[in-house]
C-alpha cells in the first residue's frame, strides 16, 4: 500500500512521475517549481524527489540544475552561469563563515583578477587547468611568486567550492608557484630594547607590544577572548581567528592587567563610533613607525612579534610540539616554518636565553657502561 506521504510534492503524468512544489520568491509572489523525475517507478521517483529537496534552498535562490538523472556525469551540477555571478555567490558564502572584512576584501580582489583575465561572462563550468595556468602567467609578469600565490590560493579555494557544491564535475589540480625558501623574520633582543627605549612611544603602546611579544597572539585575537581563571581563551569561532581552533594562553597578573586595558581601549574606540579595524590599524602603523625610528629592517611589522615569540619559545623549550600548541597551528609542519634558523644563531640574537641552549660537546659515551674501543688509536682505516 502506498501512502500519500510517500508522494508529497509528487504527481504522475501518464506513466512518468513529476516533482511539483510551490514557494514564495523575493517579491512574495507564489511560484511553482516542477521537474520531470523521468521514471515510472515510485521508489526511484522518491529518491530523485529527495535529491531536489536536498538543494531546495538553492532552487529557491534561483539556481538552475542539471539533475543527476539529466546530465551525462550522473551527478547534479548547476547549469551554465556567468563567472562574475557565481563569484558573488561565493563571496556571500565566505561572509557567512564570519571571516574578517580584510580577508573578504583580499578574496574578492583575487577573484576579480580572475574575472578580468577570463572575462565576466566566462562559463565557469568549462574552467580548466589551462585557464588557471594562463592566469598565473598573466599576473606573474608584475608580481613576485609570493604575490602570485596569494591569488592562486584564493582561486584554488574558489574552484574547490565549485566542485564540492556540484557546480563543476571535476576538481582542478591547482599548484602554487615555488617560492624562495625564506626563514621567518624575528626581532632580536637588541631590536626589542631599542623599541622599548623610544621616548616617542607611549607607555600604553609599549605595554600592548609587550603583550604580543609575550603571548605570540595575532593582532586581533586578544580583543575577542575571555578569561577563565588565569587562562585567556580565544574561541574557535571568534572574529579574526584565522586558525579556527580554540586558543588558550596562560597569563600572569601583569599580562592580565594589560589585556583588561586592551579591552577597555576597544570599548572606548567603539563607543566613539570608530571601526575595530582602525584600532588594529593604528597598532600596526605605530609599530611600523617605531621600527623605522630605531633603524630596524623596514620589512619588519607587528606580526613579527608572533615570529619572535615562536623562535624564542623554540629556543627556550626545544619542543616544537609545545610551540605548535601555543601558536594554535593545525600541524607541526606549519610550526616547522619558524625553525629555519639554527638555534645557535637565535641564541646569539637573544643572549638572555643563552644559558638554556649552550652547546654540549659531542662524545662517544653513548650509553652509561658502554665503551667504544680504539677511538684513541692513531691508525687510519684502510
Amino acid at each position: 500500500m502506498t501512502y500519500n506521504t510517500d508522494r508529497k510534492n509528487m504527481s504522475k503524468r501518464g506513466k512518468t512521475w513529476w516533482f511539483r512544489k510551490y514557494y514564495r520568491d523575493n517579491t512574495g509572489n507564489r511560484v511553482q517549481y516542477q521537474k520531470s523525475l523521468q521514471t515510472h517507478t515510485l521508489t526511484i521517483g522518491r529518491k530523485r524527489h529527495d535529491e531536489i529537496m536536498g538543494r531546495w534552498d538553492e532552487v529557491v535562490a534561483g539556481d538552475d540544475f542539471d539533475w543527476s538523472w539529466e546530465g551525462e556525469h550522473n551527478r547534479t551540477t548547476v547549469k551554465e552561469r556567468r563567472l562574475d555571478e557565481v563569484v558573488e555567490r561565493y563571496i556571500i558564502h565566505k561572509e557567512s563563515e564570519n571571516l574578517a572584512p580584510n580577508s573578504i576584501k583580499r578574496i574578492r580582489y583575487s577573484l576579480n583578477n580572475l574575472i578580468n583575465h577570463l572575462g565576466s561572462g566566462f562559463n565557469y563550468t568549462s574552467i580548466k587547468s589551462d585557464n588557471i595556468d594562463s592566469f598565473k602567467l598573466a599576473i606573474g609578469k608584475s608580481r613576485t611568486p609570493a604575490g602570485v600565490n596569494v591569488d592562486v590560493r584564493n582561486v584554488r579555494a574558489f574552484c574547490n567550492w565549485l566542485f564540492h557544491t556540484e557546480r563543476i564535475n571535476r576538481q582542478l589540480p591547482i599548484k602554487q608557484l615555488k617560492e624562495p625558501d625564506r626563514p621567518p623574520q624575528y626581532l632580536t633582543e637588541k631590536d626589542i630594547k631599542a623599541i622599548f627605549s623610544l621616548d616617542s612611544l607611549t607607555d600604553q603602546m609599549k605595554r600592548f607590544f609587550g603583550f604580543y611579544l609575550a603571548t605570540g597572539l595575532r593582532r586581533s585575537a586578544p580583543f575577542f577572548g575571555h578569561m577563565e581563571g588565569n587562562w585567556l581563551v580565544i574561541p574557535a569561532d571568534a572574529p579574526y581567528n584565522k586558525s579556527k581552533r580554540e586558543l588558550e594562553v596562560n597569563l600572569d597578573s601583569t599580562l592580565h592587567k594589560i589585556w583588561l586595558e586592551m579591552i577597555d581601549v576597544k570599548q572606548q574606540w567603539e563607543d566613539q563610533g570608530r571601526l575595530f579595524d582602525s584600532l588594529t590599524g593604528k597598532l600596526t602603523k605605530t609599530f611600523k613607525s617605531a621600527i623605522r625610528e630605531c633603524g630596524i629592517n623596514d620589512s619588519q611589522h607587528l606580526h613579527n612579534t608572533r615570529h619572535t615569540f615562536a623562535v624564542r619559545e623554540w629556543l627556550r623549550t626545544n619542543n616544537i610540539y609545545m610551540v605548535k600548541e601555543q601558536l594554535g597551528h593545525s600541524s607541526v609542519a606549519v610550526s616547522e616554518g619558524y625553525m629555519k634558523h639554527k638555534r645557535s644563531r637565535i641564541a646569539v640574537d637573544h643572549p638572555s636565553l643563552m644559558k638554556q641552549v649552550a652547546e654540549v660537546p659531542k662524545t662517544l659515551d653513548l650509553v652509561e657502561g658502554v665503551q667504544v674501543q680504539g677511538y684513541n688509536d692513531p691508525q687510519r682505516l684502510t
